[in-house]
């Protein structure tokens, strides 16, 4: 368990457990060596990797607590990289998807480990740590209730992934709120570092595309998945409705301008992005949320270089959280934080309501599955527990228009899987946004500006996108920021 300890005002350097002072740089280098050895033990054996993945983060939580978030930002971003590397080396497809789960065992080890560092009474005795201590402690036994439901009532297995989805961004806020309010996190130097590494792989795949993905192997990771997406049809029915026909591995990662049918007969087809986690919507989120960190610290050039990938990975919800991000900081400066608060809601609020008209009017899966959603909170309040669900049935959403299953709508989803429960989540994200408003108006940090403009972003974004709340890199990502400047303001509240 981490070492518990009543931290000194924010303005003194703290001396961690190990007598060594705080350092980006160090727990970089932590992190990185955390990934490599966590996927190779899993590469070795699936029950092995588990264990020495789950040791190996005990160590560092106990021995460098403050570095743990950073080393969860870096798994998050750069796990699939490390598994790309290995793919030619592990032919099997389960031992395969197993390795992309080792970033989910160190999450949940140093959130069991920070769990059990909130209980001590010195601790617990902290006011402004104790009413979050108490919310994300009810907001883990609600999950678990609906997992145990899920399991029960459909597939174990749908039932952990979704579980893994939901615990995810809790987690993450769990664990930096309390690592910040005992320790002294500072995540300037790793935010800087993986936003330039995130950016420059960009760019080099982009320029390089299947070339540069085939230094590290990461044609054949691409590969792996396009097999099982053309066991499963998915070519096939794109084939049958656009009449676009694949003709090899580059193919699938192409898609229109700002991936909409907008664009599709005014533009040629660009190369989509998919980052280093492979995966283009979350890549998108991570490009997003790191330079919008910087930009409210006073950073311009990299959220300058990030917003053109963000235009060719297409994921509108990420392009639209950094505009906005973009707009407070200006209006922060230039006017009252009344009237930036009000913008950032109206912006999120015409977002979503005119995204939600365009896409009734056509037939938009997305809106469809919100719909769906909201039928099956309607005939179901309780909620039908995690993971009952499955794939949007396309020709009797497009022909009856209402989807038979709430898809791609994190908002539609959980509330057809949680029900009421999913209320206590909500409830979560509207405490974390008011508290951030609070906060910013007592004290003008720009941390808690980039606080509400995320957070609130990120809920408009997740009503017609299932990705802004069950992405690790939109809503865990988010909340693992939040959580440090959360919990360092707490710390910096302590008497000495």
């Amino acid at each position: 368990m981490p070492k518990v300890e009543v931290a000194p005002p924010a303005s003194l350097h703290v001396i961690g457990p190990v007598g060594e002072p705080t350092d980006g740089a160090f727990h970089l280098f932590l992190a990185a060596m955390t990934i490599v050895v966590a996927v190779a033990s899993f590469a070795v054996w699936t029950p092995f990797g588990v264990v020495a993945t789950g040791l190996l983060t005990a160590v560092l939580a106990i021995a460098v607590p403050p570095a743990l978030p950073a080393v969860i930002l870096c798994a998050f971003l750069f796990q699939n990289l490390v598994v790309a590397w290995f793919t030619p080396f592990v032919p099997d497809d389960g031992t395969f998807d197993a390795l992309r789960g080792a970033n989910f065992v160190i999450l949940m080890t140093t959130f069991s480990l920070f769990v059990l560092a909130a209980f001590p009474s010195r601790v617990r005795a902290m006011a402004g740590l104790r009413p979050w201590l108490f919310m994300t402690f009810i907001l883990c036994l609600v999950i678990g209730f609906y997992l145990l439901l899920g399991a029960v009532r459909g597939e174990p297995k749908d039932a952990i992934v979704y579980f893994r989805n939901t615990i995810t961004p809790v987690a993450c806020f769990h664990i930096a709120l309390v690592a910040a309010t005992l320790y002294r996190v500072d995540l300037r130097l790793p935010m800087v570092c993986l936003c330039v590494v995130a950016i420059a792989y960009g760019y080099l795949e982009q320029v390089f595309r299947m070339d540069f993905l085939g230094l590290f192997h990461g044609d054949l990771y691409v590969q792996r998945g396009l097999k099982a997406q053309i066991e499963a049809g998915v070519w096939e029915k794109t084939m049958r409705e656009t009449g676009f026909v694949l003709r090899g591995l580059e193919d699938t990662m192409t898609a229109t301008f700002f991936n909409t049918a907008l664009f599709a007969d005014a533009l040629p087809r660009i190369f989509r992005n998919a980052g280093p986690n492979f995966h283009p919507i979350s890549y998108a989120y991570a490009l997003s949320l790191s330079s919008a960190w910087l930009l409210f610290r006073g950073h311009r050039m990299l959220p300058l270089a990030a917003f053109p990938l963000l235009l060719l990975i297409g994921s509108k919800g990420a392009a639209f959280l950094l505009c906005v991000a973009l707009a407070s900081r200006l209006l922060w400066r230039a006017s009252s934080p009344r009237l930036t608060f009000a913008v950032v809601l109206l912006l999120a609020s015409v977002w979503t309501l005119a995204a939600t008209i365009y896409g009734a009017r056509h037939g938009d899966y997305h809106v469809l599955g919100f719909f769906a959603g909201i039928r099956d909170f309607l005939g179901n309040p309780l909620g039908q527990g995690l993971g009952i669900g499955g794939n949007l049935d396309w020709n009797r959403a497009q022909g009856e228009g209402i989807s038979a299953v709430p898809v791609e709508s994190a908002v539609g989803v959980m509330l057809s899987q949680m029900g009421i429960g999913s209320f206590a989540f909500f409830g979560f994200l509207a405490g974390i946004i008011v508290s951030a408003r609070r906060r910013l108006t007592e004290t003008g940090e720009p941390d808690f500006l980039f606080a509400f403009v995320a957070v609130v972003t990120i809920c408009a974004n997740a009503v017609l996108q299932e990705e802004a709340f069950y992405a690790p890199l939109a809503l865990g990502f988010c909340l693992l920021l939040v959580g440090v400047s959360f919990g360092t303001h707490i710390r910096a509240q302590q008497p000495t």
